[in-house]
C-alpha cells in the first residue's frame, strides 16, 4: 500500500531540521534533524544536538514537520 510519509522520507535531504514528529499519536520530543530513511528496512532515522540518534519505523510515523530554512 502507497505511504505518502514514506515517500516523503525517501526523497527528503539529509540534514533536513525536524520541528516535529508524531507516531502512534505520540509526540516524539528530542529530534532535530532527518539523517536517511532505508527504504528496504523501513527505518527513518534520526538525530539530536546531543549526537542522540532516534530509529522509528516507518509505517508509524503519523506526521513529521520540518523546519523551515531561510
Amino acid at each position: 500500500m502507497f505511504n505518502p510519509i514514506k515517500s516523503l522520507l525517501a526523497e527528503t535531504p539529509t540534514g533536513t531540521a525536524v520541528q516535529e514528529l508524531m507516531m502512534n499519536g505520540e509526540d516524539i520530543s528530542g529530534v532535530e534533524k532527518f539523517v536517511k530513511y532505508d527504504k528496504k528496512r523501513d527505518l527513518a532515522y534520526f538525530s539530536n544536538s546531543s549526537g542522540s540518534t532516534f530509529i522509528a519505523v516507518g509505517e508509524r510515523i503519523d506526521m513529521i514537520e520540518f523546519k523551515m530554512t531561510k
